[in-house]
């Protein structure tokens, strides 16, 4: 079996044993981790693979979050709620992503974060859905085996959430799709110029990713059941810039460990002082500065440095790994 197979299912088992060692705080803890990885795993898909910096991917988020707490009054059924979510962000993504991904550069950039303040500011005036106090969420997950309750059931909805979401994205980024996306990143022009309709596949990643941040907004509601117009406000979209960055974008293991990084070192931080936001902005352009290229890169160099590939180093130095070049051999 592959090296990289046996690690990904020695961290799963461990990721699914941690409840017996870990005390009821770091359970629920652990829960709103794995929520935070897929939402980080949905923008580090967009930036480090389709090359689009968002800032305002907490737009799919909140959305997410807000469906289910709208539908939840009337609806309880949990599977139906969660697909309701992914659809409604996805349509938004797509609608947006049409739009949007034309323009290049910081006008992107821009135009996420603009695209951000308007929800944000629609949700926060509108009193029937709570507005500036935001709203309550009654309805608990069931999956068919009765209500989700405890902090332990919940810990493993999420956790195996987060290990699907990370097998789905592995099998799209080795997938044609997936490759033609990265062709796209690395060079737009050559792409055109064999063929590819680019701007479909940089929407397809928009709205994929869009679904995703939409689905981790759904678990966020049923984890948290409050749905309140700051989870679709700028800082959220910064806040999970922050964690693909230091995570290191360009890795699918890199957003879920700058994720993990983020939320206990916000948790053990706000436990001692109300200033943690400064603490913590200090901290991380210190980490920033010192590790360039994100701790996920990082991990993979040593682990690369361990367990050579020759067949991939080979690879490598002779440039075959270049996506775009794979491709032109394909075509």
């Amino acid at each position: 079996m592959n090296k990289n197979k046996v690690l990904s299912i020695a961290a799963a088992i461990v990721i699914l044993l941690l409840p017996s060692i870990l005390s009821t705080y770091g359970i629920r803890l652990g829960g709103e981790l794995f929520i935070m990885s897929i939402f980080a795993l949905s923008l580090g898909l967009l930036m480090g693979y389709a090359g689009l910096t968002s800032f305002g991917h907490a737009s799919f988020f909140g959305t997410g979050l807000y469906v289910v707490a709208i539908l939840g009054k009337y609806i309880t059924n949990t599977y139906v709620l969660i697909l309701a979510a992914i659809v409604i962000t996805g349509l938004l993504a797509w609608v947006t992503g049409l739009l949007f991904v034309r323009v290049p550069g910081s006008y992107f950039f821009m135009l996420t974060l603009a695209f951000n303040q308007l929800l944000y500011v629609f949700f926060f005036k509108l009193k029937s859905f709570g507005g500036a106090d935001g709203m309550a969420i009654n309805v608990n997950p069931d999956l068919g085996f009765g209500p989700i309750v405890s902090p332990v059931g919940r810990y493993y909805l999420t956790a195996i959430a987060f290990i699907l979401c990370f097998i789905f994205l592995k099998y799209f980024i080795d997938s044609p799709t997936g490759r033609i996306v990265i062709g796209v990143k690395e060079n737009q022009s050559r792409m055109k110029a064999l063929g590819y309709n680019t701007l479909y596949y940089r929407v397809l990643a928009f709205t994929m990713t869009g679904m995703m941040a939409g689905f981790a907004g759904a678990l966020y509601a049923f984890s948290n059941r409050f749905a309140s117009p700051e989870s679709i406000s700028w800082m959220l979209s910064g806040q999970v810039l922050i964690m693909v960055i230091i995570g290191g974008s360009g890795t699918l293991i890199g957003p879920p460990i700058g994720a993990a990084v983020f939320v206990v070192l916000q948790s053990y931080i706000s436990s001692y002082t109300e200033r943690w936001p400064v603490i913590m902005g200090v901290f991380f352009l210190v980490l920033v500065f010192l590790n360039r290229g994100g701790i996920g890169h990082i991990l993979i160099r040593l682990w690369n440095r361990a367990f050579p590939d020759r067949e991939r180093t080979a690879a490598r130095k002779s440039g075959l790994l270049r996506t775009t070049d794979v491709i032109e051999e394909e075509t």
